[in-house]
């Protein structure tokens, strides 16, 4: 017997089947795998090997299918169909009001810092609308509290996201990092705005990840860190990719459009991934983060701490599949995860835990080590 119907839009793409196959370890759920292509949700919902998914076509661009989907009453809908960077909050706010939870994987910075403005209504409807249930910022910002307990003592963070270059890589995405390439964004501390893509620096990972190329990504830590530490005085959050030269290409082609010579690498999408999939062969399915905090306490004292997350045997992806998943579970009380009695509507910050996030990952080739 069913205690919830969760369903998932996008729920047979790349982190839509993660989030899917974590949930579907609970029989006490009924999935509903939904997206455009019913084949494909038939096909993946098969798959799972689980009597409790099934498929449903859907269109979330069409309100008359999405309302068919609302009447279903589902207790949660995760959306992972990207990209985020310009969608509104209709779906969301459709939700709230069905008195519906609702869950996005979202990174876009004025995305997911924007879902605050549907916290009356899910208040009053007494649900959870949550964005950016991904590596950024949940993931991120659960690691730097975990580093540092008291967020006034914080002062400096850096943090660097670097993926293996045989991590799926979809048309959207590659869309959305193009978008912002050359551009203006918020700097984490201080007054200076970065530029995407900007910021070239190394960092050493621990093996096997070795050195990597990291700059300067636009991801909503740059507008929820600005508050939540009022000492940050130096900060910056960056990605890279594996292979050195693809990464410096890049750089360099954001620098022009820096300066004016190209208006935006967007239109060249496709081409980028048609390079990228040509170099295969170069690259690894090995991946790592991390993120470095230094703190300030009472006696004027510094401390730093680091800590990395690496990721193995292609197993990278299941990092940022694991929030929505496990917010999903905390939020229905699954037996053995402690209950979320939070409503309103807010960024994916303060929900989760390092522990809560690491036992999710047990079992994937993923470690996680702090030093000092």
């Amino acid at each position: 017997m069913y205690r919830d119907t969760v369903a998932i839009l996008g729920g047979y793409g790349v982190f839509g089947s993660r989030i899917a196959r974590s949930l579907a370890r609970h029989p006490e759920l009924e999935l509903i795998i939904a997206g455009r292509d019913g084949a494909a949700a038939s096909a993946f919902a098969s798959s799972i090997g689980a009597d409790h998914a099934r498929a449903y076509s859907l269109d979330f661009s069409d309100a008359d299918q999405v309302q068919r989907l609302l009447a279903l009453r589902p207790a949660v809908i995760i959306d992972t169909a990207g990209p985020f960077q310009n969608r509104d909050y209709t779906l969301a706010q459709r939700c709230a009001e069905a008195g519906i939870h609702y869950v996005d994987i979202a990174d876009g910075r004025s995305h997911v810092a924007g879902i605050a403005a549907l916290d009356p209504i899910a208040r009053e409807r007494d649900v959870l609308v949550v964005s950016g249930a991904s590596t950024v910022p949940a993931i991120s910002t659960a690691i730097v509290s975990d580093l540092a307990p008291v967020a006034g003592e914080v002062v400096e963070i850096d943090v660097g996201i670097t993926p293996g270059h045989r991590a799926p890589r979809g048309l959207a995405t590659v869309r959305a990092i193009l978008g912002y390439c050359g551009q203006s964004i918020p700097a984490l501390g201080g007054d200076t705005p970065h530029h995407g893509w900007g910021g070239l620096t190394r960092h050493r990972y621990p093996s096997p990840v070795g050195r990597r190329w990291l700059s300067h990504v636009d991801t909503p830590e740059r507008l929820l860190w600005r508050s939540r530490y009022p000492a940050l005085r130096r900060g910056s959050i960056r990605a890279g990719l594996e292979i050195g030269a693809l990464h410096l290409g890049l750089s360099a082609l954001s620098r022009g459009v820096r300066v004016g010579l190209i208006r935006s690498l967007t239109p060249y999408a496709a081409a980028f991934i048609r390079i990228a999939d040509a170099c295969d062969r170069f690259g690894s399915d090995i991946g790592a983060m991390h993120v470095r905090v230094v703190t300030r306490d009472a006696a004027g004292r510094l401390m730093s701490r680091l800590a990395t997350l690496v990721a193995q045997r292609g197993d990278g992806p299941q990092i940022p599949a694991t929030p929505a998943a496990l917010l999903v579970k905390k939020l229905l009380s699954i037996p053995g995860y402690a209950p979320i009695s939070a409503r309103g509507a807010r960024p994916c910050v303060d929900l989760l835990t390092v522990p809560e996030i690491l036992s999710e990952l047990r079992g994937y080739a993923i470690r996680y080590v702090v030093e000092p």
